[in-house]
């Protein structure tokens, strides 16, 4: 089976990149606009604008939202407060990587887009173990392909963190319920969590799986037959467990430790978020959907974000029903998380881009895909909105 994950994420891998590039070349020839930098259509947060070069022709497209955080964060530290919402690994790592491109923006760029790039075919690899073992070597070719061409699916390229993030999540699953090596499962759910703040949500399948492997056989035992081994080596990998969860920890304490503000008042002044209610969004999305007046998103980009809840709640009552509780219980937690902020500026904010970390998503729709005509109905619509967003993106427009 790996021979095989290797090939079909590698020839997906390819295919993708080289439809991004020559995509990405085209886009702005067909639809000329203003890429110069301005402080508010434009912000390059004081990064220089890459144009010059191989590197200008390559990645000056890429050089766009978030990725320029990132690129923040690896030549400055957290030294502006809107940037502390991004935990350290991925523009650390950036940094680090970057000193064999010659360092700098340039150079930390180079090796962001190299970092997101092997970690997307990892994440590729994995997703067809998982979703093979379950369902198939056809559903999971379906799924890397569903996954990889999905509207946003081009964020698994850009130098941003869905890929590391996806690729550590599933390895940490993958960890914990195939080989029940939970010690590494929790270590890679701890470098998720420092790629992204939703990690420590793995600590409830990684805890779930504990209790199906260690607690409840061990708990079934009659007294007089529980070794004390056993209870030793089941303590100390529900240890392994929490490791997520320390690495939000971590990183909220450093914060506190060097002076940032919270994360709440961080995401209120910089963000236009506050935690409420999970679901407030949605209602304030149907107001500014049906009534107008609220967003400042398009109005086709949050139609697609709606949908895209919508999508994320049914195949997650799914994952339940047709793959396993590990899985289910990794996308209601993720999908609980996603729902907690509120704003009246940018309702559902990135939740099309945010859809990518729902791989049991992705196993759903593999196996409906079955059906050729429910195969045609996914991934015709996808494909073309996929490279109407990132054709978005290549020109400074707004996708998630």
């Amino acid at each position: 089976m790996m021979k095989t994950a290797v090939k079909q994420s590698l020839l997906i891998f390819i295919a993708a990149r080289l439809i991004l590039a020559v995509w990405s070349i085209i886009v702005p020839v067909l639809i000329p606009a203003p890429t110069t930098p301005d402080p508010v259509l434009r912000p390059y947060l004081g990064q220089p604008h890459l144009t010059e070069g191989i590197t200008g022709y390559l990645l000056e497209p890429w050089q766009r939202f978030d990725t320029l955080h990132y690129l923040r964060i690896a030549d400055e530290g957290y030294a502006h407060e809107e940037d502390s919402v991004f935990p350290p690994l991925y523009p650390l790592a950036s940094r680090m990587v970057g000193y064999l491109f010659g360092g700098g923006t340039a150079g930390n760029l180079w090796a962001a887009t190299l970092i997101s790039n092997v970690a997307f075919i990892g994440l590729l690899i994995m997703l067809f173990i998982m979703t093979a073992h379950d369902l198939g070597q056809k559903s999971a070719t379906r799924a890397l392909i569903y996954l990889t061409f999905f509207p946003t699916g081009f964020f698994l390229l850009a130098p941003y963190t869905e890929s590391l993030f996806i690729f550590l999540a599933l390895a940490s699953i993958w960890a914990a319920r195939h080989n029940g090596r939970f010690w590494i499962a929790g270590l890679l759910g701890l470098l998720a969590s420092l790629t992204r703040l939703t990690g420590w949500i793995l600590v409830i399948p990684l805890a779930y799986e504990w209790w199906i492997q260690w607690g409840k056989p061990f708990l079934g035992q009659p007294r007089a037959t529980r070794s004390r081994i056993k209870l030793f080596y089941g303590g100390v990998n529900l240890m392994a467990v929490g490791l997520p969860g320390l690495g939000t920890a971590v990183f909220l304490v450093y914060r506190g430790a060097v002076g940032i503000p919270s994360l709440p008042t961080i995401y209120q002044e910089y963000w236009y978020q506050i935690t409420g209610i999970p679901g407030t969004d949605l209602i304030r999305a149907l107001q500014s959907m049906f009534f107008g007046g609220i967003s400042r998103q398009g109005e086709f980009t949050l139609w697609f974000d709606f949908f895209c809840v919508i999508l994320l709640v049914v195949t997650t009552y799914f994952a339940f029903r047709r793959l396993n509780t590990t899985y289910g219980l990794y996308a209601v937690m993720l999908l609980l998380f996603m729902l907690l902020p509120v704003s009246e500026f940018k309702p559902l904010y990135s939740f099309s881009r945010y859809t990518l970390a729902f791989f049991p998503t992705f196993m759903i729709l593999a196996q409906a895909g079955k059906n050729p005509w429910i195969n045609r109905l996914i991934l015709y619509p996808s494909f073309i909105l996929y490279l109407y967003f990132s054709g978005q993106y290549f020109l400074w427009g707004w996708v998630a």
